[in-house]
């Protein structure tokens, strides 16, 4: 697919959703049922593009989601507002800061340091985030010396009653 067919289709969905929005009220569902209803040919011609736009967007929101279905035990971060992958900065080889996801039960407490000292650069704003690893960071504190995980340490600490 090229570009041009990429922008000329975004030039028809703007028309479909200003002519949708026109007659009754905003719906999604409404604008994807007459694409798929009444514009199939447009829908073949970026067929892959938009393919790997829903796959991007589905793999975003599992690994934001709060629960696995993949959970053989307890699960250590369930009260937590934390996502399944977290964002852990790093620098690169060039001193860039970067951003990998890592699974929550596979962070460091190098990592947690890390996201925690990346919001001592902002404006103080609390937000459920901040919260959320600032708690993580106290409860598995104490295991430092022993866990090798933050999921580890939030074992220990769940067993011990912290």
């Amino acid at each position: 697919m090229s570009n041009l067919e990429l922008r000329e289709f975004h030039s028809f969905l703007e028309g479909l959703i200003e002519e949708s929005s026109r007659e009754q009220r905003f719906s999604i569902d409404r604008i994807v049922g007459t694409i798929l209803s009444s514009h199939p040919q447009r829908l073949e011609k970026i067929q892959t593009q938009v393919i790997a736009l829903g796959l991007r967007a589905l793999v975003r929101n599992n690994c934001r989601a709060k629960v696995s279905s993949m959970n053989n035990g307890p699960d250590m971060f369930g009260h937590y507002h934390v996502g399944k992958r977290v964002a852990v900065p790093y620098k690169d080889e060039k001193g860039k800061l970067r951003w990998d996801r890592k699974r929550r039960t596979e962070l460091s407490f190098d990592d947690l340091d890390e996201i925690i000292a990346r919001w001592d650069d902002r404006p103080p704003h609390r937000s459920r985030d901040r919260q959320d690893f600032e708690d993580i960071s106290r409860r598995a504190a104490p295991y430092r010396g022993q866990a090798r995980t933050i999921g580890q340490a939030l074992e220990m600490a769940e067993r011990d009653g912290r």
